[in-house]
């Protein structure tokens, strides 16, 4: 019986300048009809025309289809003002042990280290954890891994977490690992605790890969700074961020789950050799490099994104939205 969510669709969906996605990759929000969730979601969408413009942190090479299909006068809509990639130049955030993972990284050789990071409030089950941790092990790779207390729940636990380690339960994230994992992956891998400098992790030379949850902020960091991706999104609009990396811009793998709804070890082995040694890595980062070129350019003085910044300060100096 068709249940008419998106999840249930059986063929692409195909919107106007965007990549052909899958249902299941809708945000959570609009994948249950009958939820609060989706009706407030659709109330906000409604909304959207009547704003006097739209500001997106993004620039026309990276989404060039979409802003067209967008900017059609026929359609109504905003203004759409393109101002990105803005991003952080340095994680000023520290604590304690931040910096040695910075240490670690000089010390390995340039492009051979897999930074894996769920963002800020990305979790893993007790069991995927186990996977992806025996993964990164049988692939051999170096790895930077930045994990957090397993939760058996939600996927976007720690999202909503109060404290700020990520770890409500108070319980040591690295009791979780596979027993004698540490010990045997010392040589290799550095696992942290719940945060790292992202920004310099990711313009470390030693650091070739990044397995991301693909949060936007991520995505536009990873490109200013050349990192190719194993797309693993679990949860809000990151799936149709993962399509857009993976299908539309082909900078970066993506994991697919088994019938358990897990990514197994084997497949993680897999990810891993492939974006740091393998010939399709190569070619992602080849793309990445061209898509960091065009984001140099677009920040420039004489950038599309700077113009467009411009005449929005514009705009708001001659109170023209008023």
């Amino acid at each position: 019986m068709f249940s008419c969510e998106f999840r249930d669709l059986p063929e692409l969906i195909k919107l106007p300048g965007c990549v052909p996605f899958r249902g299941s990759d809708v945000a959570d929000p609009l994948q249950h009809r009958q939820d609060f969730a989706y009706r407030e979601t659709l109330q906000i969408c409604k909304k959207y025309p009547l704003a006097a413009g739209i500001i997106v942190n993004s620039f026309m090479e990276l989404e060039n289809d979409a802003f067209e299909a967008l900017m059609e006068v026929e359609r109504g809509l905003p203004a759409i003002f393109l101002v990105g990639p803005l991003t952080k130049s340095v994680s000023t955030y520290e604590i304690e042990g931040s910096k040695d993972c910075l240490r670690w990284l000089d010390e390995q050789p340039g492009g051979s280290v897999l930074y894996v990071c769920f963002g800020s409030g990305g979790t893993l089950s007790h069991e995927q954890i186990n996977e992806l941790a025996l993964g990164l092990e049988m692939s051999g790779q170096r790895f930077l891994w930045v994990v957090k207390n397993p939760v058996d729940e939600a996927a976007n636990t720690t999202y909503f977490d109060s404290t700020e380690s990520g770890t409500g339960s108070g319980k040591d994230p690295l009791a979780f690992l596979p027993d004698g994992f540490l010990e045997r992956t010392k040589e290799i891998g550095l696992v942290v605790l719940n945060w790292a400098p992202q920004v310099q992790v990711l313009s470390h030379g030693s650091t070739g890969g990044f397995l991301t949850h693909c949060g936007w902020n991520s995505v536009l960091e990873s490109i200013v700074h050349c990192v190719p991706l194993i797309a693993w999104p679990p949860y809000a609009e990151q799936k149709m961020n993962a399509a857009l990396l993976k299908d539309g811009l082909k900078v970066a793998l993506r994991v697919e789950h088994n019938e358990d709804g897990e990514v197994g070890r084997q497949d993680i082995e897999k990810y891993a050799k492939e974006v740091l040694e393998g010939g399709e890595g190569q070619l992602l980062r080849t793309r990445m490099k061209k898509l960091r070129e065009c984001a140099k350019m677009t920040v420039s003085s004489d950038g599309s994104s700077t113009k467009s910044l411009a005449k929005l300060a514009q705009i708001w100096k001659n109170q023209e939205f008023c």
